[in-house]
């Protein structure tokens, strides 16, 4: 899967992913793993 879409405003603190600013894969890779992207995330109550 190519995805060249890049967000550079991505939120995601795992910067050195191979999937950082790329939404498209980070979603598919989260979503199959049984969770949610962290831009997707619920915000933490403090």
């Amino acid at each position: 899967m190519e995805n060249k879409i890049e967000n550079k405003d991505c939120k995601c603190k795992s910067i050195n992913c191979a999937r950082h600013g790329k939404c498209t894969e980070c979603r598919e890779h989260h979503i199959k793993n049984g969770g949610l992207p962290f831009c997707e995330r619920p915000a933490e109550k403090k």
